[in-house]
């Protein structure tokens, strides 16, 4: 029954995803997540071990790095089109 009960409530959920984004498009959007909660654990692990005002210029030094990596994947994208 469990799997079964899980296998209508996966489905139902692809349905509607499906009808809302394309499946490349749900992917961008968990990779975008991913990117920005790993960016959030790595900011708090900074903020834990340097005291301030340290921290938050190495806050400042990654999100200057993150916005130069997420630039250059753009322009990759970009590219391969």
């Amino acid at each position: 029954m469990y799997r079964s009960l899980c296998g209508d409530v996966y489905s139902k959920d692809v349905e509607i995803t499906e009808n809302i984004m394309s499946e490349e498009q749900y992917n961008d959007l968990l990779k975008a997540y991913t990117k920005e909660a790993l960016a959030s654990m790595i900011k708090a692990d900074i903020r834990s071990r340097f005291p301030e005002p340290y921290a938050s210029i190495y806050c400042k030094q990654f999100d200057d790095f993150k916005n130069v990596a997420d630039f250059l994947e753009f322009a990759a994208k970009l590219m391969r089109r």
